[in-house]
């Protein structure tokens, strides 16, 4: 003869809190690791702002482009001024060339030196063209973001070629002589333009190019 099988009274309120033991476990588990990674160890963690992607792959600081002078020899100093109606007589006379009979309106700077000196690229760009006339010698001309366009001229030498990537403080000649201006002697003319309008390059020296 069969007995049937009772479960004591006991028992479904066991199994219940068991399962809610368990439930109650698996949250308070989640949760601690959840408040772990955002309190103790984000602190642990170091941030780097102001990034960009490099080569689709490397991630480098992006840094400020500053424009600098054409040169770093301390020897050198401004021979001719560029030409602007606002500036005082001295300065207007000193940024007159005169050739052949003609007086012509200075559109850049004559940087002088009794030495040849290195000449540097402004800022990173691309080599525009490289030619070697008869009345200013080597002309280099460089393309730079922001619309800004370098004549480098008077050049006895250069070291860059057309379509070159260059960087800033880069070597891309050395300075010469040249037969506008001859009087200068060993020199360097330097044009800039702005969006396709000559400026004075003295006026962008040491400045952000974003802000030029």
């Amino acid at each position: 003869m069969n007995k049937k099988m009772k479960l004591r009274p006991y028992v479904f309120p066991m199994l219940y809190m068991i399962v809610v033991l368990v439930l109650l476990g698996a949250v308070y588990y989640n949760g601690l690791i959840n408040n772990s990674y955002k309190t103790g160890e984000k602190d642990s963690l170091t941030y780097v702002t102001n990034l960009e992607l490099y080569d689709d792959s490397i991630l480098v600081s992006k840094k400020e482009e500053i424009m600098v002078k054409p040169f770093i020899s301390e020897s050198v100093s401004i021979g001719k001024n560029y030409y602007n109606y606002q500036d005082g007589k001295d300065k207007q006379e000193n940024s007159i060339v005169y050739y052949e009979g003609t007086y012509i309106q200075n559109s850049g700077v004559d940087y002088v030196s009794k030495e040849k000196f290195d000449i540097v690229s402004c800022l990173n760009g691309t080599v525009l063209s490289v030619q070697k006339t008869e009345l200013m010698g080597y002309v280099v001309e460089i393309k730079y973001d922001n619309d800004i366009i370098i004549s480098y001229q008077s050049l006895s030498e250069v070291t860059v070629k057309e379509n070159d990537s260059v960087v800033k403080g880069q070597t891309i000649g050395i300075s010469g002589k040249s037969t506008i201006g001859s009087e200068l002697g060993n020199h360097l003319h330097l044009e800039m333009y702005l969006s396709g309008q000559t400026v004075n390059p003295e006026d962008y020296y040491n400045k952000n190019i974003k802000d030029i």
